[in-house]
């Protein structure tokens, strides 16, 4: 499990060091407080590779096409201090003590025939070489106690960029964004997949903390895949009629039973749900997060979800342990900080109106 994290020269950070992870984490902050940069360090800590980077880039809708165009420039949105042979440093510490290095360094001098290898390398070297500007290029390495477990590399030329030496994809990868939602088709592979692993029965069960009236969930393939909710009394109806909030939490429900990272990453997690049934949602969260030995990131905006998360962690047959962090920049010199709150420190400046989010 994560307890700590540092951070040199990614996004909004030049540098920070949070530490006291729990099981259960929510992350609050004003605008541009680095809330989503923080969850995007976590993410290229679990998946270190340059898919990572690009499906980044997609969730901030930054256009791919400025790779190829700007060549040795398409990647500095990443970089706090986008300069030339630059690095992104984010050091990972577990409980057991394990200490992981992610470097992401940004250059042109790479070798080609070191980078590029296998069936078609001799062409595109070629091209590249002939091309009469520079290209950019991204490597991503990760180690533990000084020894290499991974490396990735992408090289942006003029026909956009080019992945070598990827160590796997981005499919599955345990983070939410805000504002994209995944397909119905996609929700429906997911939960035949927590189906087949007898965990179908968790997706109804956060569908009834929104709607104590539906009474079962089924897929179906006649066409596109689709998820079925039936209320009671009430013939079935598509997963997409039934609001926002629902597709949400099938979502997030979803990714948290079918992970294999044990991590989830959530950002804006109070998007859709009612606050009257937040409090539920948590204790879902929780109990999820404990059975499956899963630790949990949230970022948010909303006071509702504040207090609704500190009350269930506060209650007495609470398992699940959990903190919440305020990220807030220091008056003089502007740079980000993290600010560790446990629960009780939490409720206590939540009852007296205390700023809690970056006030």
């Amino acid at each position: 499990m994560l307890k700590e994290i540092e951070i040199q020269n990614f996004r909004c950070f030049e540098q920070i060091k949070i530490s006291g992870f729990e099981r259960v984490n929510l992350i609050g902050g004003k605008n541009n407080a680095g809330k989503t940069a923080l969850l995007e360090a976590i993410l290229l800590t679990v998946a270190p590779q340059f898919r990572t980077l690009t499906m980044l880039r997609d969730f901030r809708n930054e256009s791919s096409k400025s790779l190829p165009a700007m060549r040795n420039r398409g990647w500095n949105t990443l970089f706090g201090v986008a300069e030339e042979n630059k690095f992104i440093v984010i050091f990972r510490k577990e409980d057991n003590n394990n200490p992981y290095q992610l470097e992401i360094s940004l250059n042109s001098s790479l070798n080609l025939n070191q980078v590029l290898t296998g069936e078609g390398a001799e062409k595109i070297i070629d091209y590249l070489s002939r091309d009469d500007s520079r290209f950019s290029g991204l490597t991503i390495k990760l180690t533990r106690n000084g020894q290499e477990l991974a490396t990735s590399s992408s090289i942006a030329g003029s026909p956009g960029p080019i992945i070598a030496n990827s160590i796997s994809t981005t499919e599955g990868l345990p983070i939410i964004p805000s504002f994209l939602r995944i397909s119905g088709k996609e929700l429906t592979e997911a939960y035949d997949r927590a189906r087949l692993d007898d965990k179908d029965s968790e997706v109804l069960k956060a569908f009834q903390v929104l709607d104590s009236s539906i009474e079962s969930v089924e897929s179906f393939s006649i066409g596109e895949p689709t998820l079925y909710l039936r209320r009671k009394g009430e013939k079935r109806l598509p997963l997409s009629l039934f609001g926002d909030a629902i597709n949400r939490v099938a979502e997030i429900i979803l990714k948290l039973v079918n992970n294999e990272y044990k991590i989830l990453l959530i950002d804006e997690i109070e998007n859709g749900i009612h606050h009257t049934s937040q409090p539920e949602f948590w204790r879902v969260l929780f109990r999820l997060a404990v059975e499956l030995d899963t630790q949990i990131f949230a970022t948010t905006h909303s006071l509702e979800m504040l207090q609704a998360f500190a009350k269930v962690g506060l209650e007495q047959n609470q398992e699940c342990s959990s903190a919440y962090f305020e990220l807030a920049r220091k008056r003089k010199t502007g740079q980000i900080i993290g600010i560790r709150r446990d629960l009780e420190t939490l409720n206590y400046a939540l009852e007296h109106k205390k700023g809690v989010r970056g006030e």
